[in-house]
């Protein structure tokens, strides 16, 4: 029994660095256009904190309206920033997308791409490019 107590807390005290959280906010326009994004990557799996910190380090540069846009819980992995600039009724948009894999940049990539894809206004004739690829 005591060697099974000891085992236990010797994993969970090596796995605990195992866990951690990432996550993207981006800064809009009063038009709902996107300006700039950010990125927060957190120890310990917290996705909220994760979250918040991104949008905090928006609002200290100035943005008024900065918002979560993406997350996940990988401990490391790889991420894809995608940028759409797209005609909706005669008014030019903009949009940054973000997609994580625990795979490779390029399945990152597809991931960011599948998020461009749920934005109604936008067709792939409008094209997009690849801001920024990284690990983490």
């Amino acid at each position: 029994m005591k060697k099974s107590i000891m085992t236990l807390i010797t994993i969970l005290l090596l796995s605990n660095p195992l866990f951690a959280a990432a996550a993207f906010a981006q800064a809009l326009d009063k038009d709902g256009n996107a300006i700039t994004w950010t990125f927060s990557f957190e120890d310990g799996k917290n996705v909220a904190k994760a979250k918040a910190n991104a949008v905090k380090q928006l609002k200290e540069q100035g943005h008024i309206n900065a918002k979560a846009a993406a997350s996940t819980t990988l401990n490391k992995g790889h991420f894809a920033v995608l940028y759409a600039a797209y005609w909706v009724n005669g008014v030019l948009k903009s949009s940054y997308t973000f997609g994580f894999s625990s795979k490779s940049v390029e399945d990152a990539k597809s991931q960011a791409l599948k998020e461009l894809k749920k934005i109604k206004e936008w067709n792939e004739d409008q094209g997009y490019t690849v801001n920024k690829t990284g690990s983490f």
